[in-house]
């Protein structure tokens, strides 16, 4: 087939609106009865509203109701909303927001009736003797304010349909709670722990507990709870995970300053320490902005191997940990394509799950067992992404991304992902020399990580001759703790700044068209938008930088945003901004988009949607 010129810009594309939306589907989740062995995961699917659909592996139906939402809104943005053990899933309905119990075809509600929608779950925990009793996150809503919502650990009996609290204080309204696990013997409970001002990442704490059951009450309490991990504000602790009943692994980003990465962690009876012989220079966890989202899981009953998600150029590897020795084996196989790996759960001996997202192909939910003592991968697709209607698109049209590390402005990297104009039926532009116009994309979070996984709205652009750029600013994620520190007080500017520079790098000089390059975000990649258009301190509004913008219900007060979000990132703002609105009035002043609108010289689309309470 000829190849056609056009120029860049201009290439006619099948990839269309409609095409992307049609059919679509999301992996939420996906997880292992432990008893039983069979294997459950949860598809978000646009074509039902978005539900939460829960199906068994073994059976491809769906556990609950047609109308059953698997999700829950603890924290906000939910995760952790099922579970199952020995033949019972348990799951939260988004519908009502009760926790419901399913087992051979009957299904009933485990929480008391809540008309009023005043409480959330998630993030369950099964007893393993006396297995009625599950502990959960509990989300009060009964005085619905971000300033008043109240979090906890409880106990839910489900054979008893009551709740009861576990751990709760008087501060609850500024207190969190996630990943609560019972040791093999049900005899020790481990949890995370933060408050106000942290957010899980900063200065998440690990504590652990004797549990005793109290046989005429058939209830639960605890005693002699201890800290093992993790301080506030200043080191994170996350994702406890029992290995026996004496030793508890987790993450953590303690480490000497300028080299700190979120590496495997033990403790034991007798000590804290490094599983990891020396410090690896990856991230083996991404933030928890959900719940549930496990970087690892065990091999082997004993405890002694781990497989393990680590990040390194913004992409996902595999490691099995050897937590004997503290040295570890890359899984390095051509089959092994996912560029984001999450929610990984053990099956047995060398088999886990995980949910994937690849570059070059829909996401899925799979199966993988390491073979031999190379550990050699055999990965086996359970649920996949791909849309069953939307007709295939052409072969070669997917743009791959490039990594690119730019060093800017004091020598400080940045990182950045490239994707070049991609069209099988276009050769290249029409016009001589000419360089293609650009999309320059920027995350949310504002500490979060634009990943690399295959996303059609960029491939929309890409497969048009536009060429699509991502920027990792300074203080997004899976690069280390110092790199998400440098936005410490310095929310729209650094990350402005970043964005700004990055475009007029020597690398991307040569590959776009900088005078036309448009910049897009969405929430606080919204905000970004706005700022680096409007605010004094952004060089890209001294003169008219960008082509176009386009900030997707992007944020433009921050000073209605610190009373109008929702709990989890009420007090987020104090440490990207350097305090509250009551002790730097200025500076939410000076940092609010919507007050320097005047100033705006760039083409400016902005968008809203109904309820963005969120970063």
């Amino acid at each position: 087939m000829s190849r056609e010129y056009a120029p860049y810009g201009l290439w006619e594309s099948p990839i269309t609106a409609n095409a992307i939306a049609e059919d679509s589907v999301s992996m939420s989740d996906i997880f292992v009865d432990p008893v039983t062995k069979d294997i459950y995961y949860i598809e978000q699917r646009a074509s039902e509203g978005g539900r939460y659909v829960l199906l068994s592996n073994r059976t491809q139906n769906e556990v609950f109701a047609k109308d059953f939402n698997a999700r829950t809104r603890v924290h906000e943005y939910g995760g952790a909303a099922a579970i199952a053990y020995n033949g019972t899933v348990y799951s939260s309905n988004f519908a009502d927001f009760l926790v419901y119990a399913a087992k051979d075809g009957k299904i009933k509600p485990i929480t008391p009736e809540d008309p009023k929608k005043i409480y959330r779950y998630a993030d369950f925990s099964v007893h393993p003797v006396h297995t009625d009793l599950l502990v959960a996150v509990l989300e009060d809503h009964t005085h619905d304010t971000p300033q008043t919502v109240r979090n906890s650990l409880c106990v839910i009996n489900s054979a008893a349909t009551t709740v009861t609290s576990l751990v709760c204080t008087e501060n609850a309204q500024r207190e969190f709670y996630a990943a609560p696990t019972f040791s093999p013997s049900g005899d020790r409970l481990a949890w995370q722990f933060w408050e106000h001002p942290d957010m899980p990442w900063e200065g998440g704490r690990l504590y652990v507990a004797d549990v005793h059951y109290n046989p005429n009450t058939h209830t639960l309490s605890l005693s002699n709870t201890k800290l093992v991990a993790g301080r506030a504000s200043t080191i994170s602790a996350c994702y406890p995970l029992w290995a026996s009943n004496d030793k508890l692994l987790f993450t953590s980003d303690e480490g000497e300053e300028g080299n700190r990465f979120a590496n495997l962690w033990e403790c034991t009876q007798a000590c804290t320490k490094p599983v990891l012989s020396s410090v690896v220079q990856q991230d083996f966890c991404m933030p928890p902005w959900t719940l549930g989202n496990y970087p690892f899981a065990f091999l082997d009953d004993s405890g002694t191997k781990a497989i393990c998600v680590a990040w390194r150029g913004g992409r996902s590897v595999l490691y099995v940990v050897d937590i004997t020795t503290g040295s570890y084996t890359e899984i390095k196989d051509e089959s092994f394509d996912f560029v984001v790996v999450e929610h990984v759960r053990r099956v047995s001996d060398y088999t886990f799950v995980f949910t994937g997202l690849r570059s070059n192909a829909p996401g899925a939910a799979m199966l993988c067992t390491l073979i031999g003592p190379s550990f050699i991968p055999d990965f086996q697709i359970l649920g996949s992404t791909a849309s069953t209607s939307a007709a295939p698109f052409p072969e070669g049209i997917i743009s791959l991304p490039i990594s690119l590390e730019l060093k800017l402005a004091g020598d400080n990297i940045v990182y950045a992902v490239y994707y070049a104009p991609n069209n099988p039926a276009y050769a290249g532009s029409s016009i001589p020399n000419e360089k293609p116009p650009c999309v320059l994309g920027v995350h949310g979070g504002p500490t979060g990580l634009e990943t690399q996984n295959l996303n059609w709205l960029k491939q929309y652009f890409t497969s048009r001759g536009y060429a699509w750029l991502d920027i990792n600013y300074s203080g997004s994620s899976c690069y280390g703790r110092t790199y998400v520190e440098r936005l410490k007080w310095n929310w729209g500017i650094t990350d402005v700044s970043d964005c700004i520079e990055a475009v007029q790098s020597p690398e991307l000089c040569s590959l776009i068209d900088t005078k036309r390059t448009a910049i897009r975000g969405g929430s606080s990649g919204g905000y970004t938008v706005l700022a680096s258009i409007s605010l004094a301190s952004s060089a890209a509004s001294k003169t008219k930088f960008f082509a176009s913008a386009t900030s997707n219900f992007g944020i433009s007060n921050l000073e209605l945003l610190a009373d109008d979000t929702h709990k989890f990132e009420l007090m987020y703002m104090t440490k990207l901004l350097g305090g509250t609105k009551e002790e730097i009035p200025h500076v939410y002043h000076d940092r609010s988009p919507v007050y320097f609108s005047a100033r705006i010289e760039t083409p400016l689309l902005v968008s809203f949607c109904v309820d963005e309470s969120a970063f």
